[in-house]
């Protein structure tokens, strides 16, 4: 298995660049589906607004309340006191 592929310095940095720019275009599209997907959507009127603020509001208390609630079942199966059975 003799592999004879010769590298020249000037191929190499055509590569480094060909994938520099490629890196900084997925960069850009992610940057831009990131935006897209958490900006808030555009309100037709006041009553879209208001009601998009409420869901909002509503997902961020529901989230919290599950998280409060699996932070105490997991604190009372972990501070149970073992017994022996003797």
């Amino acid at each position: 298995m003799n592999n004879n592929t010769k590298y020249s310095i000037q191929d190499i940095t055509e590569r480094k660049n060909n994938k520099k720019s490629e890196l900084s275009a997925s960069k850009k599209k992610i940057q831009e589906l990131t935006q897209n997907l958490f900006s808030p959507p555009e309100a037709k009127n006041k009553m879209d607004l208001m009601m998009h603020h409420f869901n909002t509001g509503m997902a961020a208390y529901d989230g919290i309340m599950t998280g409060v609630k699996i932070y105490k079942r997991l604190r009372a199966v972990f501070s149970r006191k073992k017994y022996n059975k003797t």
